[in-house]
């Protein structure tokens, strides 16, 4: 189980060096606005994935004046995680003190889902987001997807190539190429859409609960019409994507639409109702990868557990369905690191109120309360 017991963060945003036990329960960040508390969080969000959940960028995460910054985490029988990145682009990833070539290993046993303003993304934004949001389950659920996706990125990657270059031979090698996207393309459509639609089942539970009345429905939309093989389309359409230079059907095109009483969710609820809806998707997630037939993760390091990691969580929610989502996450006994401008906005909540570690953040510095 991912439970982070011992944090280290140096030379990051706007954080002092930071030295920090946590509670495998929640732990409570308060403190104003540009305290350093959503900078926290963020640094075990690039801990875990290699990247800032607010910026693609390395320079706006090391702090002014150095040239790198430094993450640590310590997860007790799952190991320690270290990592130092340069703004030259320079990385160093170490599992256990071994060098670490990508993120595959760490993201594997540091799971994590962010609830936060840019979560609203995942109902607004383009379908990438989305593909994402599933892609991160299938991940977890069928260990040799990653693979079929990087191939299949990689084919897409030439295909576009050849595209755009033409040539005598042109046909005679998107042949070739082709033969291999459809096979990949099939695979990864299958296992996307059965996940999907699994996780349909979990993600009404929740929503019952946090949009009570509400019935939820998820579209799948492949990136082809399925009524047809991949083969054929991307044979049928080789012209029109020679015209364009670009591959324009497959799963890189893939998206689902999330649609609320049969209409999409973005066109008839509230502000409130949408995190309410964001909140539900996140933490079901979670929970299905967690309930999942391969719940032994990718790492083989021990039953999945999500760490959840919730950034102002009182913005745009009463104080009744702030204790839904608190409630929810106190029933999965998954460790929550929640921010807060006053702490009190959370600490109605019994379950927050009886099993969190508090601190208070101020100036970049993080002190536990007394």
């Amino acid at each position: 189980m991912a439970v982070i017991q011992r944090l280290m963060v140096d030379r990051f945003r706007n954080l002092e060096a930071v030295d920090i036990p946590l509670s495998s329960g929640f732990n409570i960040f308060s403190g104003k606005n540009g305290s350093g508390k959503t900078s926290l969080l963020e640094s075990i969000h690039v801990l875990s994935v290699g990247r800032s959940f607010r910026t693609h960028k390395i320079d706006p995460l090391v702090n002014r004046d150095q040239s790198d910054f430094l993450i640590f985490g310590n997860l007790g029988d799952q190991g320690r995680i270290g990592l130092v990145k340069a703004r030259s682009g320079r990385n160093e990833l170490k599992y256990d003190g071994e060098q670490q070539r990508n993120w595959q290993l760490v993201a594997a046993t540091l799971p994590l889902q962010v609830l936060n303003t840019e979560s609203f993304q995942l109902l607004e934004g383009g379908g990438k987001i989305r593909r994402r949001f599933l892609d991160w389950a299938v991940f977890h659920v069928e260990h040799s997807y990653l693979e079929d996706w990087r191939a299949y990125r990689r084919g897409i990657s030439h295909r576009n190539s050849l595209l755009k270059s033409g040539g005598a031979t042109l046909n005679a090698q998107l042949d070739a190429w082709d033969v291999e996207l459809a096979n990949l393309g099939q695979s990864i459509h299958l296992s996307r859409k059965d996940v999907l639609q699994a996780f349909g089942g979990m993600l009404k539970d929740v929503v019952n609960e946090f949009l009570p009345g509400r019935e939820i429905v998820l579209e799948y939309k492949a990136g082809w019409d399925t009524e047809l093989e991949f083969a054929r389309v991307l044979k049928e359409n080789r012209s029109r994507d020679v015209r364009y230079g670009i591959t324009l059907n497959g799963p890189h095109r893939a998206d689902f639409v999330i649609k609320v009483n049969g209409v999409v969710a973005t066109e008839i609820l509230s502000r409130g109702q949408l995190k309410m809806l964001i909140c539900g998707l996140k933490i079901a997630m979670g929970r299905f990868v967690e309930l999942s037939s391969a719940s032994v993760n990718v790492a083989g390091t021990g039953q999945y557990k999500c760490i959840y990691l919730v950034d102002d969580l009182a913005s745009e929610l009463d104080q009744a369905n702030r204790e839904k989502v608190i409630s929810r996450l106190a029933a999965s006994g998954a460790q929550c690191l929640f921010t807060a401008v006053e702490a009190k906005d959370l600490e109605t909540a019994s379950e927050l109120s009886d099993r969190s570690s508090k601190f208070h953040v101020e100036h970049g510095k993080i002190q536990p309360y007394q």
